[in-house]
């Protein structure tokens, strides 16, 4: 079978879909990605995956949108392409309409989230919507991660044969490099490096940055609270557009000392180590956020919010707490309450260790995966 994963960017392949590529690998596929030109891809071709590369924008520009469906469409059919995994809604609006032309036998959108949320303005809901309704004319089968796709997708059958909306765990999360233990020193170290004295409790946040990502919301919560007290130090750690306006809010807060931007990290599960509490106040078109699985493996209690995806992982009251989106004092309270109770915190850490053991362990979510594109494709091959 000859595989072919598109995205609009090549970081969420390097970021999510390795250890899915490296496993269909084994089991005799050809697997390649048509993803972003840029430094990304060249981490993929580094590994050993060939990658075609396109020029699709963060934008709907009709005329580029066109453009790239059209060199899709000649890349799929020179390299007699079986099977379309899409990945990210313009990735996949694009792929799905470059396979049809290509007539790939076999399209698969990979839903890490439909951009028709709830929350969302509804206008905008409503253009996804219509999107997603036109494109599932073209669609073998929909895979998504949490019950609001789920039954999204089945209430309006935003695929043809419903029997071919698949459900699965997420992406997964690796046991083994995210741990709930680390010894004193390790943590003292790390402590150090952050310039963070050790009598301080510490909340993160990893997200990337921009308002629907709650990071604003991260933001006002801990001025609040530092307003209170000076004994919490707060970590953000992530890049995006809105990074500046950021830094600009903790200047202006004079709050530098207890809110600290980390920027792009590739060590979170040190910075897990060291945290207290971990807090994504999202409202974003989340799948299944591995932000949060990486914190309940690592042991930390988890703050999120009462929306799609953060649902599906947290057990309210159990692996931490949900929070109605956008309601600071909400927040605001549930941090504080589980940093005045170690042993609460102990407590829902330990729950969110056992629960991503059971049910997010990498190697069990990868092979779900591939058992379930395997179902959905191999009696259409040619």
């Amino acid at each position: 079978m000859r595989i072919m994963h598109i995205s609009r960017a090549s970081l969420m392949v390097c970021q999510f879909l390795i250890p899915l590529i490296e496993a269909q690998k084994k089991r005799g596929d050809y697997v390649c990605v048509c993803g972003s030109d840029d430094s990304d891809m060249q981490k993929l071709q580094d590994m050993g995956i060939d990658v075609f590369p396109h020029r699709l924008k963060r934008n709907l520009n009709p005329f580029n949108l066109a453009r790239e469906i059209l060199r899709i469409k000649r890349v799929l059919i020179e390299q007699k392409i079986d099977v379309v995994v899409c990945h990210s809604p313009i990735g996949a609006g694009v792929g799905r309409m470059a396979a049809r032309l290509a007539k790939t036998p076999n399209i698969i959108y990979f839903a890490h989230g439909l951009p028709c949320a709830a929350g969302q303005n509804i206008l905008i809901w409503l253009v996804w919507f219509c999107i997603e309704k036109v494109l599932g004319k073209i669609t073998d089968a929909v895979l998504v991660m949490n019950n609001y796709d789920e039954q999204l997708c089945k209430r309006h059958r935003l695929v043809n044969d419903t029997n071919k909306i698949l459900r699965i765990p997420g992406m997964g999360v690796d046991l083994k490099k995210f741990k709930h233990e680390t010894a004193n020193d390790e943590r003292r170290r790390i402590r150090k490096e952050l310039g963070i004295p050790g009598d301080k409790k510490i909340v993160l946040c990893i997200a990337y940055l921009i308002p629907e990502k709650g990071v604003f919301v991260f933001l006002t919560a801990a001025g609040k609270i530092c307003a209170q007290r000076d004994d919490i130090c707060f970590l953000l750690a992530g890049s995006g557009p809105s990074a500046d306006k950021l830094e600009k809010n903790v200047k202006i807060a004079q709050m530098e000392d207890n809110f600290k931007l980390l920027g792009w990290r590739d060590d979170i599960g040190r910075l897990m180590q060291v945290a207290d509490v971990f807090v994504l106040p999202t409202y974003y078109f989340e799948g299944l956020p591995v932000a949060i699985l990486e914190a309940m493996a690592c042991g930390k209690p988890v703050i999120a919010t009462k929306h799609r995806g953060c649902e599906d992982i947290v057990i309210d009251g159990q692996t931490g707490f949900l929070v109605p989106v956008k309601q600071v004092t909400a927040l605001v309270e549930k941090i504080l309450l589980l940093l005045d109770d170690e042993q609460l915190r102990t407590q829902m850490g330990q729950a969110g260790r056992q629960r991503a053991e059971k049910d997010f362990e990498l190697n069990y979510c990868t092979d779900m995966i591939v058992e379930t594109l395997e179902k959905v494709f191999s009696k259409r091959s040619p």
